[in-house]
Order: structure tokens, then C-alpha cells, then sequence
């Protein structure tokens, strides 16, 4: 882990640059003495835990929405990458291909460079914000658990076994993936205690430090995490006090200026969109008439008709070639939803909430709650009321409207591997290669005491059909 867990005035000589940049902000330019080491003492005042802040909120928005998007939005079928499109690469993940260089290892160190980031935030500002400022103190220490929970779940739901302390320069334990799990909803708890004397912040880029709306975020994340891992009746009572509006939506939020970019905006606009929509989606968007998020997300071609490619051989479930224009990457879908610059990527949202009550209530056979709450979505999209009084029916219902509403979220990869429903398993020499990602290169040269990849790390978040407890 040394080469994650980097020096701090490393780090800081690139992410408050970057941060302070996006914030549009004035930041006190003594903090940034020397562009190649920024002293911690100068870290260690308002403006440096405001750049710190700032810098948080640009890697987590980096982290989501990056390599863990595209490739889970490969993995469960919203997307592919058809041959012959510029880069080679995003074609192996259609086939589960996965190297520990890469997107692999490229998450891995994204993501604890944020949690470092968060630890330095969470430990250096009751030295800064004391006495009058102690209440602000608390509101910044909050955000900065909040992003953090968010980046350890994340990474935890992907690899399984993670490291989630770090002393020194010492090469950190992993734990196993449910105590991972149990750490994120402590950090959870704490981010909330937290936020209940909230002050304002204008360095916090989507609530302002609003407490109410920041406990609400908290709370749906802390839903999310008990989903991952079977604990229906718990994230039932967190979505009671999850988000209640989509203007309580936590966003990654980028810039259209250099440096500022989305991932997916540059992957369209820079990179030949290398990753289109995939035929299962594009049809499951289809299936009903006058579904709103078929024109939301993507672009017809000249004919104004909207094919998915059929990156998956005829025959295989359920990719079966109806029509040769969805073999023909030039007649198929394009993006719209993500496709520009500056378009802002949601960490965790109104509709997701809404999905898991409606999942967890069904669960607990209170039909007429699911159904009032997947209707939600479904009248967002343009649809009718749904109606059923099978409980699996409705729980397909609710699981199939998750897969369409959070588009390139990657959630509905985890919920996939949940309930065994991954649209193809792929085995290698009897292992399967798409139910979790391997441990990067940078982590296997510098942490000789970490464990080896194995599918049963990930055994909290999976189906019993893939090795797992759910």
C-alpha cells in the first residue's frame, strides 16, 4: 500500500490544484508555496482543509464514474463495446477480460488516494475549526465521512477484501468483506451524528453543508450497503430516512473546461464513444411503449430507429440478432444521457432510494408499498401504473426498472451478482471471471500480507449461484 497511501504533500501538490479549480474559489495562495510539496502546516488551516474538502468531492466523483462505471455497465449488459471502434481495450471487457494493470488497478489507487484525502480531513480539522468554528468543524468532518463510506462500500462490493486502516507507511491488513462492510455503516453513523448541528459551507459543491440533506444522502448510502449484503429489514429502515427528492441527489460534478471533464463526456467527445448501448438494454427500454428514458439516453440513427448492438453471440440469452442493423455499430444507438463535458453523475439519488424501499418492502410482502414506489419511477418514465399481486413478479418489476433508471450507475452489476442474474457467468478453468474484480499491480508489488484472488472474497455480496451467501 505504500505506493497508495503516498506522501501526503505528493497528494496535495495535485488534488488541491485540481480541487481548487473546480470549486471557483479563491483559495489562499500560501498554501501552494511550492507546487511539489505543500508543507502540512499549511494544510492545517481553513483554506487548506477547504482545498482538501474540495479535492475529496472531485476524486470521489472521479472514482464512480471512471473505470467502475464503464466496465459494470459492460459487465451487466447496459452497454458494450463493439469491434472496430478506436480502443481495443473496452472489446475485452465485453469477453470479462481483466488484467492487473489497467482499470484494475487504476480504481484500486483512485480510491484510497480519496480515502486518504478523507482520513486527512477527518483527522486534521478539529486542529483548525475550534471554539465558535467547532460546529463547522463537525459539518466538514461529516461530508468527509460521507465520501469516504461511499468510497470504502464501493471498492468493497467490487474486490471484497479491503484494507480499511492504515498506519504509516506500513503495508495495511485486509479485512474480510463483511467487516468492510460493517466499518462503512460505523462511518455512516458517525457522518450523521455529525451533521445534526450542520453549518453552512460554500466549499461544499451540491448541499452547502445543509445537514438535513446531507443525513438524508447518509442514510441512503447506508440502504445501498445493507442491500449489497442481504440485510433487507435494515435497508428498509434507512430508506425511511433516505433521500425524499431528487434535489436531495448526491452528484459527481464536473466543469467543461480542460481538466474538468466527465469520464463518460470525454469517452464520447475525445475518445470515438468506444462504448455503446448494448441490444439487451436498448431493448428492455423498448418493451413498453412510450418509455421517455429510450430518447433520454441515447440518439437514434438516420432512420430514427433505436437498435442496440448485439455485442454477444446469436443465440446466447438474450441477444438472439432479430435485425442486421444491430451488428452494424453505424446504425445503432449513440449517447446523449452523460455524453457532455460538464454533466454532472449521480453518487446516490432519490430514484435509487425510492428502488430499494420498493425492493425491501416487496421482501417483506408489503406489496402495496413496492408497488406505490416502483410506480414512482415508472411515471417519471412516461409509463403506467404497474400492478401485481405475485410478489416475485413485483420484485422483478422493481429489479427490472432499477436497471433502467440507474443507467451506468453500476449498482445494478451488484444487484446482479445479489440475486443471480448476471445475463452471462463466464467460466475460466472452472472459475468464474465476472463476479468480482482482481487486485490491481500496484497493490500485489507493494503488500506482500495481502490476500490472494479468490471468489469466495466476495461471498457477502454474492448469490449462492455464484459462490456467495445471498
Amino acid at each position: 500500500m505504500k505506493k497508495l497511501f503516498l506522501n501526503l504533500n505528493k497528494i496535495l501538490a495535485i488534488v488541491l490544484l485540481f480541487g481548487f479549480v473546480l470549486s471557483s474559489c479563491e483559495i489562499d495562495k500560501s498554501i501552494n508555496v511550492d507546487p511539489n510539496a505543500i508543507a502540512e502546516a499549511k494544510v492545517k488551516s481553513v483554506d487548506g482543509i477547504y482545498g482538501l474538502l474540495v479535492a475529496l468531492q472531485v476524486n470521489a466523483a472521479d472514482s464512480y464514474t471512471r473505470d467502475r462505471s464503464r466496465i459494470h455497465s459492460i459487465w451487466s449488459w447496459q452497454m458494450c463495446a463493439p469491434p472496430g471502434i478506436a480502443r481495443p481495450q473496452p472489446v475485452a471487457w465485453n469477453e470479462y477480460v481483466m488484467t492487473t494493470d489497467g482499470p484494475v488497478d487504476d480504481y484500486w489507487v483512485i480510491t484510497f488516494r480519496g480515502v486518504k484525502i478523507a482520513n486527512d480531513i477527518i483527522n486534521f480539522t478539529p486542529e483548525v475549526f475550534t471554539g465558535d468554528n467547532e460546529a463547522l468543524g463537525k459539518t466538514i468532518i461529516g461530508i468527509a465521512q460521507t465520501y469516504k463510506a461511499l468510497l470504502l462500500g464501493e471498492v468493497a462490493a467490487t474486490y471484497g477484501s479491503i484494507p480499511i486502516t492504515q498506519e504509516g507507511t506500513n503495508a495495511p491488513a485486509f479485512v474480510t468483506q463483511a467487516e468492510a462492510y460493517a466499518e462503512v455503516q460505523k462511518i455512516l453513523d458517525a457522518a450523521i451524528a455529525n451533521f445534526a448541528t450542520a453549518k453552512a459551507i460554500t466549499r461544499d459543491l451540491n448541499f452547502g453543508g445543509n445537514g438535513a440533506k446531507w443525513i438524508a444522502a447518509a442514510n441512503s448510502l447506508k440502504a445501498r450497503f445493507y442491500l449489497h449484503i442481504g440485510k433487507y429489514t435494515e435497508a428498509l429502515a434507512a430508506t425511511n430516512a433516505g433521500i425524499v427528492a431528487a434535489d436531495g441527489n448526491l452528484y459527481g460534478k464536473f466543469a467543461n473546461a480542460a481538466g474538468e471533464y466527465a469520464n463518460w463526456g470525454m469517452w464520447v467527445q475525445n475518445e470515438s464513444e468506444p462504448i455503446r448501448g448494448e441490444k439487451l438494454f436498448v431493448d428492455l427500454l423498448k418493451s413498453e411503449a412510450g418509455d421517455t428514458r429510450l430518447a433520454d439516453y441515447f440518439a437514434p440513427n438516420a432512420d430514427g430507429e433505436f437498435y442496440g448492438f448485439a455485442a454477444h453471440s446469436a443465440g446466447k440469452y438474450p441477444t438472439a440478432v432479430v435485425d442486421g442493423k444491430e451488428t452494424n455499430f453505424d446504425q445503432c444507438v449513440r449517447m446523449v444521457k452523460y455524453s457532455q463535458y460538464d454533466e454532472a453523475f449521480p453518487l446516490i439519488s432519490y430514484e435509487e432510494t425510492v428502488l430499494i424501499k420498493a425492493e425491501c418492502a416487496a421482501l417483506a410482502n408489503d406489496l402495496t408499498t413496492a408497488l406505490t414506489n416502483v410506480n414512482i419511477i415508472r411515471t417519471a418514465a412516461g409509463l403506467t401504473d404497474f400492478t401485481s399481486s405475485d410478489k416475485d413478479v413485483v420484485i422483478a418489476e422493481v429489479l427490472k426498472q432499477k436497471n433502467l433508471e440507474l443507467y451506468l450507475e453500476g449498482q445494478v452489476y451488484h444487484d446482479m451478482r445479489r440475486t443471480g442474474t448476471l445475463p452471462e457467468a463466464i467460466f475460466v478453468n472452472e472459475t468464474m471471471t465476472n463476479i468480482r474484480w482482481i487486485y490491481g499491480e500496484s497493490e500485489k508489488n507493494a503488500n506482500k500480507i495481502m490476500p490472494v484472488d479468490n471468489n469466495k472474497l466476495c461471498e457477502e455480496t454474492n448469490s449462492t449461484k455464484y459462490g456467495g451467501k445471498r
